[in-house]
């Protein structure tokens, strides 16, 4: 069943309006007509089963269900805090993370970071990557949509409001995912991944003064691109099983 997000506040009293792009999908695309059901979703956990009662290319109106709590959110909060990698990888891991069940993407710069970001064009690439997060948390029938932060630096990032700081290092032989959560199950998560040049030691160092433990992803080296979308889904396998 086609799925869809809207305000909150566009529900009201067991009505729904759909506006925008969404509203031209539902009617010129699809051809929805009155009668034709679909499912809609506040972005805050919520899911309503809905009845469409008119539309046009500018808006749907709907009757709809009582809320109900979504079954597709994890329990633990993950935050990806995610190096920048080379052109064009960053919409792969926001597309593959949220559809797994990301929280939250953090993008940030550490030392061995290769991309440059011109500040010119940050208000579209934040844009774009807000809407391929969007689409994938419509794709996978989300509950939420996961929010893709700005930019920041990764040594100004504060790590006190998490239960647990996991950093995936090389370096690291003896520490697994699944050692750490059975030592702690958090409801709140940052996963640090890096760079394609991996991290330099004082970054480590410094990470863990943050009260983060390194952790190893296996014997392979993964690519920054795999690296995040392989813990993500190893974290919620363990928390979920």
């Amino acid at each position: 069943m086609n799925r869809f997000f809207v305000d909150k506040s566009q529900i009201c009293d067991g009505k729904a309006v759909v506006t925008g792009d969404d509203a031209a999908h539902i009617a010129r695309v699809l051809r929805l007509e009155r009668g034709d059901e679909v499912e809609l979703c506040d972005g805050e956990g919520g899911e309503y089963s809905a009845a469409i009662e008119s539309a046009d290319r500018k808006q749907v109106e709907l009757s709809v269900s009582p809320r109900r709590e979504s079954t597709a959110e994890p329990e633990c909060r993950i935050t990806l805090f995610q190096c920048l990698p080379k052109s064009g990888k960053l919409e792969l891991i926001i597309q593959k993370c949220v559809e797994l069940g990301i929280y939250e993407i953090a993008p940030v710069t550490s030392k061995r970071c290769v991309v440059k970001l011109d500040g010119k064009d940050m208000g579209a690439r934040m844009e774009r990557y807000n809407r391929v997060a969007y689409e994938a948390a419509k794709q996978s029938k989300r509950g939420r949509i996961p929010r893709v932060r700005e930019v920041a630096s990764l040594d100004g990032c504060d790590f006190s409001s998490y239960d647990d700081v996991f950093v995936a290092y090389e370096c690291e032989r003896e520490l697994t995912l699944k050692t750490a959560l059975d030592e702690k199950r958090p409801k709140s998560a940052a996963l640090i991944i890096g760079p394609e040049g991996g991290f330099e030691p004082e970054e480590v160092a410094a990470l863990e003064k943050k009260g983060a433990r390194t952790i190893t992803l296996g014997n392979r080296i993964l690519r920054t691109e795999t690296a995040g979308m392989a813990a993500t889904a190893m974290m919620l396998c363990l928390l979920e099983g």
